[in-house]
Order: structure tokens, then sequence, then C-alpha cells
């Protein structure tokens, strides 16, 4: 869907990470967590775009403010706006047995760059007007947890649970710019399709998009379609080359891109087999806890144009992988 608004520049458009969606018992609750307005529907409740299936607690409430306290610690971007957000419990399923949540995102698009609505708003300090649901960002967390069960609270979670906190960080990590507007059907980026036959309008690419590069040095074509500049999209991996995360890590950073291509997983997310202890990988283990952003993170925050504090300094990767070690996973999205 694709609301135009005029007298503006900037076109505002839906796109969503990886999924989207009774018995009334309660009336959604508006909290504000400084630079986040967060709204939770609870069963029953709906928006327009989705319709909650379970009401939230007020720990699991307190999970999200804490997660959202994880970003915002380190972020010295002013925004123009509060950001909005919606979030709900729903059964998803439908998008996969392992689906512990997903995010979607509205976004602006000026021919050059698309920004995520909240990353526009707060990273770029505009003003710009919400969507027609009154959201900028609405994540839903499945009521299961793929089977597994929730961790809540600030405790660890057992070697059986899936810890909650850990995936509402790494949503809210999407919602900020770790995104692609990769178009797997028509093998093109930024581009955005308004009908059945036609080629639609192109908005640009996004500032991680701009950061990506195959093993042979391609790029994603700006304005592009087709098979743009040859970008293996299947590269397994592609990888991640702004300056201040090649100066942490010591070299190109790997992005997940799987031979088989997942859309809301494939290049959106730092590459799970050599990275899979970091918050944007795109799997989570039972039992394992990740729930800061590492230095190597911040870094490509830095380098999407984020204003980060402090300077992102050192990173420790080794052992990483221990945390997933003989345990099922799961995914984030």
């Amino acid at each position: 869907m694709e609301e135009r608004r005029s007298g503006r520049s900037l076109c505002l458009f839906l796109t969503t990470a990886l999924f989207c969606v009774m018995n009334a018992t309660g009336s959604p609750v508006t909290q504000s967590y400084g630079v986040f307005d967060v709204t939770f529907y609870n069963a029953g409740d709906g928006d327009g775009y989705a319709t909650g299936q379970q009401d939230w607690t007020a720990q699991q409430m307190a999970d999200v403010a804490a997660s959202l306290a994880v970003w915002q610690g380190n972020i010295g971007n002013t925004a123009g706006r509060q950001v909005q957000m919606h979030v709900f419990w729903n059964e998803l399923d439908s998008y996969g047995t392992n689906v512990l949540g997903g995010s979607a995102s509205y976004r602006v698009g000026d021919g050059t760059t698309i920004w995520n609505l909240g990353e526009y708003v707060w990273k770029e300090n505009e003003n710009f007007g919400t969507s027609s649901y009154g959201f900028d960002t609405v994540i839903q967390y499945d009521v299961t947890a793929a089977g597994l069960g929730w961790n809540f609270g600030s405790t660890a979670p057992t070697s059986g649970q899936i810890d909650f906190r850990s995936v509402i960080t790494h949503e809210i990590g999407h919602s900020l710019g770790f995104d692609t507007s990769y178009d797997k059907d028509y093998d093109d980026w930024g581009w955005f399709y308004t009908g059945s036959g036609g080629q639609g309008d192109y908005y640009g690419l996004t500032a991680w998009e701009k950061n990506l590069v195959d093993s042979a040095g391609n790029r994603a074509l700006s304005g592009g379609t087709g098979t743009p500049g040859n970008f293996n999209e299947l590269d397994n991996p592609v990888y991640f080359d702004g300056a201040n995360a090649v100066a942490l890590y010591g070299g190109d950073v790997p992005i997940y891109a799987p031979a088989v291509y997942s859309a809301g997983s494939s290049l959106c997310h730092l590459d799970e087999a050599v990275l899979g202890g970091l918050l944007m990988s795109p799997f989570v283990a039972n039992g394992q806890m990740i729930r800061t952003v590492s230095d190597l993170e911040w870094a490509i925050m830095k380098d999407m144009g984020w204003n980060i504090i402090p300077e992102p300094a050192s990173i420790l990767l080794f052992g990483i992988a221990a945390f997933c070690y003989n345990a099922k996973r799961c995914k984030k999205s």
C-alpha cells in the first residue's frame, strides 16, 4: 500500500520485514519511553493493520521499555517527533513454525535514499507525518515463542526458553535501519510496485544497502532493474564494508545471504555462521540471551549515518558461538 503526501518530495509506503497478521478483554495502552511512543494492543484490539490475540502484562511492557532504552542510550540524534510504534501478540505460525517475531515499517524515499519512517524521524530530525494506521513501525511477537515459551523479566532464560528482551531489541534494530529494499521477485533494489503488471516507482537505496558488496565486489545497482550490477544475493555471505565497521572488525563484515533466498532474513542480518552470537544475526537459540548492541553493530549504525555516543571502541568476538551450542535455533526475522 502506498500513501502520497502533497507538497512533499518524499513518498510514504509500507514494507514488511517478514510477516503480517478473537475476544476483546482490554483496550490499547499507550506509554511514552523517551523517543518512542508505544501502543500496546491487547486481545481483540486493532489499528486497522493488525489485531492483538493476547493481552500485555506489566512485565512484558517493562521488557519493551528496557529494550528501547538499550538503543536510546547510545544514539545522540535528536528526533523531529516521537517515533510511533505499535506492538501486538499474534500467532505467527503461518510465516514459519520457528518465527518468533517480525517488524514492518512505513518508508520514505527521495529517489536516492530510503529510510524506515522511524529512522527518518529520529536520524534526520524530521517531523514527517505518520502512516494512516498511526504507526511508523509495527512489531508482532509469536504468542508461544514458536512453541518453546518466553522468558520475561531481567533474569536469564532457562535452557528451554526464548528470551523476550533479546527478540524485542533485535526487532527494534530493523526499524532503525538494518533493512533491505531488495525484491527477489523482480530481482531489483529500491523499486516499489503499485500494480500487477507495470514497473512502479524508484525510491533509492537504504543506508544499509549502500554499504553492501558481494565477494566479487559488485554493489546494489542504484536505479537499476533486472540483475542489479550482477550483485549475488545468494553469495553466502555478502559483506558490509562501511569504514567504521571495517576498521573495528578488521575487514569486511559478513552479512547473511544463504544459497536459498529467505525473504525477511536474507540481506538484512549479520551472517549467522560467523556472527551468530550478536544481536542482529537472524536466529536465536533457546536459552540464549543477547540483549545488548555490540560495538560492531554500533559501528554499522555509525556507517548508516547515526550519531553514536560514545564512539565504538572495541569488540570481543571470540567464543560468540558458544551460546548456540547444541541448541534449537529460532528465527527472529
